[in-house]
Formats: C-alpha cells, structure tokens, sequence
C-alpha cells in the first residue's frame, strides 16, 4: 500500500522531466513496506520522549556534556519525509550493504536498516556513550543486520577498520563542517563504493559551509546524477542516468 496522506515526494514538472524513470517511480508512485515505515516512526518518537542521560562527546560541534536523549533526538534526528524517501532508495536500487557515517541515538539507523533485513548496515559513531546507547536500543528490539563502531571518522578511515568493505549506499551526517565532509566523502567514493552507489549528504543547507561542501562534491562528480531534497543531497554514481543537478520539492504533509 502506499504511504498515508501526500507523502509523494512531488517535483517541479520541469525538474522532474530531467530524473530517470526508476527515480520517479519510487519518489512518486512506489508501493512501500508500511510496516517498516511505521515501527522507525515509532524508534523515532520513543527517542524523542526518552529522558536518559548520557555524557555526549560531539565531535562535530565541540559541544560536549550531559545531554538527555530526547534532546539528542530533537537535534539531530532524520524527518520521517526523508527517512522515507532514504528507503524507497533501498527498496528501488536493491541496496544490500550501508555505511552510515553519524548513528547518534540511531534513528537514522533505524530507516536505513529496517527497509530490507538482509541489507547489512554499518554505522559509526565517535560518541561512546551514544554509540553504546543506540547499540542496546537495537539488540532491545532485535535487529541484528546492523554493526556499530565506536570510532571518530577520521581515525576509522586511517586505520582502515572496514577493510575492503564496499558499500551500495553511503550516509554522511556527522561533522557538519565542509572541510571533514569533503573528506568523508572523497575517502569513501575512493575506497569504499562500489561501481553503482549511491551517497546521501545530509543538512547540505544546514549552514552555508555545508552547502559549499556540497556544491564541490557535486563538482568532483560531473558524470553523476545529483538530487538537491533541500535538507540532503544525493549522488547516483555508476548508474546510467542523465547527467544532471536537480533541485526537488518535497511537500508538507496533507493531514
């Protein structure tokens, strides 16, 4: 069935003319697994009612301290629209491994996990205690395709922990800063993606060094598609689309 209300991820038409037919079949008119949808709905509204404490280590922001969960989750946690549209990408590409760069309380996680349970996910995570956390959350509910590391990403990519890992989806969304996430992102589409992969960039406009960062990753990838949902941006590398950057509108909810 499909999503409740007008959760069709609506283009301008003459954007829209420019996005491969598969892009707009599940953006628009996709079935969806509505029982996987709702119980992330349900993580992400039992993460944002949870007064646990925890001693935060923010690596991004610097802001480091006792923070409650529900705060964390307040902060930093993914829209249900582009948790949404984050798993109509897995269903529709058959992505079947995930590296995920920033678990937090793991709500992201959730959406990226729970779409397809034979997909593995990877998620990393600098925060100790937050890693451990979410780690507990998931064994509580006993999703078992997900594997968390506790590590700060740039120490992660130097000491080579994923190995020869490759990956069908990339999540960037730690360290909101252009220069770490340019260096994310060049580590992973140099080491770690596969020869059809796609990477997401989240909070793209979340400042305006974020939206520099941006606009050079979409420069390092000419021969890409690259979708602008505001909030994120995504990069079809390896797949036989057009070669363009679209700007997309995603509407409100209709209740």
């Amino acid at each position: 069935m499909k999503l409740p209300g007008n959760i069709s991820y609506l283009l301008r038409s003459k954007e829209n003319e420019k996005l491969p037919d598969v892009f707009n079949e599940f953006i628009l008119d996709s079935m969806f697994q509505m029982s996987s949808f709702v119980d992330c709905c349900e993580y992400r509204l039992n993460m944002l009612a949870d007064d646990t404490m925890l001693n935060v280590r923010d690596f991004g922001t610097g802001n480091s301290g006792q923070r409650k969960v529900k705060d964390i989750a307040r902060r930093s946690s993914t829209d249900v629209r582009y948790g949404g549209v984050m798993q109509k990408i897995i269903d529709a590409f058959k992505v079947e491994s995930i590296l995920e760069l920033g678990t937090s309380v793991g709500i992201g996680t959730m959406f990226l996990a729970r779409t397809n349970a034979k997909a593995e996910v990877t998620t990393v995570e600098g925060c100790p205690e937050t890693s451990k956390f979410a780690k507990s959350e998931f064994a509580k509910r006993k999703i078992a395709n997900v594997n968390f590391i506790n590590d700060d990403f740039d120490h992660l990519f130097a000491s080579n922990a994923l190995k020869d890992q490759h990956f069908d989806l990339a999540f960037i969304d730690g360290n909101h800063t252009s220069e770490a996430t340019i260096r994310y992102f060049d580590n992973i589409i140099k080491r770690y993606n596969n020869k059809k992969s796609i990477i997401i960039v989240d909070d793209i406009n979340w400042s305006r060094d974020m939206y520099d960062a941006w606009k050079e990753i979409s420069s390092r990838m000419p021969d890409s598609l690259r979708v602008n949902l505001f909030r994120m941006g995504i990069i079809f590398s390896g797949y036989d689309f057009p070669k363009a950057e679209v700007r997309a509108e995603i509407f409100k909810w209709n209740e």
